[in-house]
């Protein structure tokens, strides 16, 4: 006999498993598939437990640091995985407020990367793994709390490492992560004005095609605007460089750097 919170976890994970059987497929496609894997655990009864692993703080535009931790439910729900929590400075170098939840949906297992930003509205996003794909949720206008919590679209293979979240000068967002199949990498754009995500894009294949890429080590804007991507293969020590030929528009063949600095 399974017990429940065993059988609960299994569930989910052959849930992803599924998911990533599925394949992947740019566009709107692959973020609709994604979505249904973000469900929030129902058992989970958000009482914060013991933390895991360290604080990541955020800087705002106005000084005010907040930080997102991840915590166990105390008692622990049938998923056994941890949350993520938030709490904010009042003001610049203040007192922190309460911790709170920012959503139902466990992160992890075998990565437990946590990343958020500002976006160019002054409102927080915040990216983490659940079971299998990467969910996504950002704060609502004013004082309306967290939104839903939804898949991104983005989904790199386990230990191909998570998403990077790069901020344009003008305030764009940039999200990048590993793929596998016709690209090696794909991105997500934030339209500044809207906070909305563009379409899931790629960014071509490697030259070698038995090799795979980890998350970007750098992204860079260069004086003209257009955007450079510094990646290490995600299992040995050889690094690749990626410029767009035009911004927003169509990227370079992928090159082989000599050394992990890429000069």
């Amino acid at each position: 006999m399974i017990h429940r919170p065993l059988r609960a976890l299994l569930s989910g994970l052959l849930a992803a498993v599924a998911l990533a059987g599925g394949g992947v497929v740019a566009g709107g496609g692959q973020v609709a598939r994604a979505a249904a894997a973000c469900a929030a655990d129902a058992t989970a009864p958000g009482h914060r437990g013991r933390p895991s692993g360290d604080p990541v703080p955020v800087r705002r535009a106005d000084g005010r640091v907040e930080q997102f931790q991840l915590f166990y439910d105390d008692p622990a729900p049938g998923s056994y995985l941890p949350f993520v929590w938030h709490r904010a400075q009042q003001e610049p170098g203040g007192a922190y407020g309460e911790w709170e939840r920012v959503s139902a949906t466990p992160v992890g297992p075998k990565l437990y990367q946590v990343t958020a930003i500002e976006n160019a509205l002054g409102r927080m996003e915040v990216f983490f793994p659940s079971l299998g794909v990467f969910c996504h949720t950002a704060e609502g206008a004013g004082t309306d709390g967290w939104g839903p919590t939804e898949g991104f679209g983005l989904a790199p293979s386990p230990y191909h490492g998570g998403i990077v979240v790069f901020r344009e000068a003008g305030g764009r967002l940039d999200a990048f992560a590993s793929a596998g199949g016709t690209d090696a990498m794909q991105t997500r754009t934030q339209d500044p004005a809207t906070g909305r995500w563009g379409p899931v894009a790629g960014l071509g294949a490697l030259p070698d095609p038995f090799a795979g890429l980890s998350q970007p080590s750098s992204v860079a804007q260069l004086p003209d605007g257009r955007l450079h991507l510094v990646v290490r293969e995600w299992n040995r020590d050889r690094f690749w460089q990626v410029t767009e030929r035009a911004h927003l528009e169509s990227w370079e063949p992928w090159q082989l750097c000599a050394d992990s600095r890429c000069a």
